[in-house]
Order: C-alpha cells, then structure tokens, then sequence
C-alpha cells in the first residue's frame, strides 16, 4: 500500500483527514502536503499510519525504518535495513494486525 492509499484509508478509520492529523501528531497543512507528495512521510508518521490501519506496533514501526534505510546509499544503512527485513520476517502471524481497532 503506498502512502496516499494509507491517509485515505487511515482518514476513513479516523473519520476525517483533520483527525487523523491529530492521531498523526502533524498540522493538518503537513498531511496533505505528504498526500499530494509535497513532503515526505519519516517513518514515525507511516508507522503511526500502520497503526492506525490495524498493524501491530512493533511490526509498523520496524517496516517503516526499513523502508527508510532501504532507500540510503550508505551501505551499513542498507545492512540494517536488511537486519529489519529479517525481524520483520520472523513476525509470528497473528502480530500482522491488532487485536483492537480503536485508533490511538
């Protein structure tokens, strides 16, 4: 899912884009600015995206860091990012989605 699906998606969980701004802890300005690819997302925003949209935390917060140092040209990044991609895969199952919905 790409980062525009997310807010969309997201935005329907928390029922506006205004309050899931909020839930994102960024002025509503910034989000839409990330939607319409004006500004990046850090991880900490897709990984409170995840969240949202019935991920486990753990999972959501290592995925997004992994994307992040994925994309480096620094190759100990890159290690690292393949380090996450090998924690990510070792996720038992029932970690991929939340067992409550509320978003936080």
């Amino acid at each position: 899912m790409n980062l525009i699906e997310m807010i969309e998606e997201a935005s329907a969980v928390a029922g506006s884009q205004r309050k899931l701004a909020e839930l994102l802890e960024v002025d509503a300005a910034s989000l839409i600015q990330m939607k319409q690819g004006k500004r990046p997302a850090n991880w900490r925003v897709r990984g409170k995206l995840r969240v949202i949209l019935g991920q486990e935390p753990a999972q959501a917060f290592v995925a997004a860091m992994a994307e992040d140092l994925e994309q480096s040209e620094n190759e100990d990044e890159k290690k690292a990012a393949d380090g996450f991609k090998a924690m990510l895969a070792a996720f038992p199952d029932g970690w991929r989605k939340r067992r409550d919905s509320n978003p936080r």
